[in-house]
C-alpha cells in the first residue's frame, strides 16, 4: 500500500491512499470515518441548534399578569322566562301579563358587555355604560344576574367587595371569597386568541356552571365571584340562568386596579348579614322564603 504526504498549513498529514479520489483534477480524501464523523457533527449541531430555540422561546413567552378583557354577556330571555315562569302554576294574574308581554314582546336575548381589569393579585369587574334597545326595558327585572353592579377581589386577602343598586341608592358587600368546586375536562377551546381549558363547577352550592380558563394569563379570576383556576376564566355558561358569557378582547395594560367602587362616601361596607336583612325587609319583603334564596343566589353570584 502506498503513502502518500499533503502538506496542509505547514502541518503534515498522511494519509493511506486507498483512500484518496481524483475529483475534477484534484485529490480529495473521502472515508468511512469521516462520514461518520460529519454526520454526527450534523446532527448535534442541529439538535444544539433546536435547543436554544426552545430556550429563547421559553425565555420570551409572556404571561401578562395585568389588563382589560372586555366580555359579551347573553341572556337568552324567551327561554328563562318560559321554564321559570309560564311554567309555574301558581303565578298570579298580573306576573303573568307581564311574562307573557315580555315573551310576546321582548327580545329574545339581551346583550350586555362588560369588563374585568386585573393587576397581580386584584381584579375588578363592571357592566361598560352603553345605550340599550327600548325592548331590553320590559325584560330588566327578570335578569337573573345584576347588570349593574360592580365586584372587587383581593386574592391575596381572600375577600371581595360588591357594589349593589339599592333604590336611588347603594348597598357595598364586603365577604370572605365564596367556595367554587371545579372539576377539569379534557375540552379545550380558542378564545379571544387565548387556548382554553374546560372546567365544570359548583358555585353558591347548587349552581352548576361552566368555564374556560387561560393558563397563559395567571390571575384565578374572572366574571363576577367565579375565581379559583389556575388561570383568568375567559367564558362561563350558566344553563340554570340561561346565560353565556365570553371574552372578546383582552388588552395588556399595566395600571393598577383601585378598590374604590363608588364615589358616595356615605356608602359603607357591610356583612353579608347586614346586606341580606336590609334587602329581605324592603325590596324583596314580598318573596317567600324559597324565592328571596333563589334571588340572592343571583345577586351575590
Amino acid at each position: 500500500m502506498i503513502k502518500l504526504s499533503i502538506f496542509l498549513s505547514s502541518v503534515k498529514v498522511n494519509f493511506n491512499s486507498d483512500k484518496l479520489h481524483l475529483v475534477d483534477g484534484k485529490i480529495k480524501l473521502f472515508t468511512d470515518e469521516r462520514r461518520y464523523q460529519m454526520s454526527n457533527y450534523t446532527k448535534l449541531m442541529i439538535w444544539v441548534l433546536l435547543l436554544c430555540m426552545s430556550t429563547a422561546q421559553a425565555q420570551h413567552a409572556y404571561f401578562p399578569s395585568s389588563g382589560i378583557v372586555t366580555y359579551e354577556r347573553k341572556f337568552h330571555v324567551q327561554n328563562f322566562l318560559k321554564r321559570n315562569y309560564l311554567n309555574k302554576p301558581d303565578l298570579d294574574t298580573w306576573d303573568k301579563l307581564t311574562v307573557d308581554n315580555a315573551v310576546k314582546n321582548g327580545p329574545t336575548e339581551v346583550v350586555t358587555h362588560h369588563m374585568l381589569k386585573f393587576y397581580d393579585h386584584e381584579t375588578l369587574f363592571e357592566t361598560i355604560q352603553e345605550d340599550y334597545p327600548p325592548s331590553y326595558r320590559s325584560v330588566t327585572r327578570y335578569q337573573p344576574i345584576l347588570a349593574d353592579s360592580k365586584t372587587y377581589i383581593n386574592f391575596q386577602q381572600q375577600e371581595f367587595l360588591k357594589l349593589l343598586p339599592f333604590g336611588d341608592d347603594q348597598l357595598l358587600l364586603k365577604d370572605s371569597l365564596p367556595a367554587v368546586k371545579w372539576k377539569y375536562t379534557d375540552e379545550y377551546r380558542n378564545i379571544a386568541g387565548y387556548d382554553c381549558r374546560r372546567v365544570n363547577g359548583i358555585v353558591q352550592d347548587s349552581v352548576y356552571v361552566v368555564a374556560f380558563f387561560a393558563g397563559q394569563i395567571p390571575v384565578p379570576g374572572g366574571p363576577e365571584l367565579i375565581h379559583g383556576l389556575p388561570g383568568l376564566i375567559m367564558g362561563v355558561s350558566i344553563p340554570s340562568m340561561n346565560v353565556n358569557m365570553f371574552a372578546t378582547k383582552v388588552e395588556i395594560t399595566n395600571a393598577p386596579v383601585s378598590n374604590v367602587l363608588t364615589k358616595k362616601k356615605r356608602v359603607v361596607a357591610e356583612s353579608r348579614a347586614e346586606i341580606l336583612k336590609k334587602l329581605r325587609d324592603t325590596v324583596y319583603d314580598y318573596l317567600d322564603e324559597k324565592d328571596f334564596k333563589k334571588r340572592m343566589q343571583s345577586i351575590f353570584f
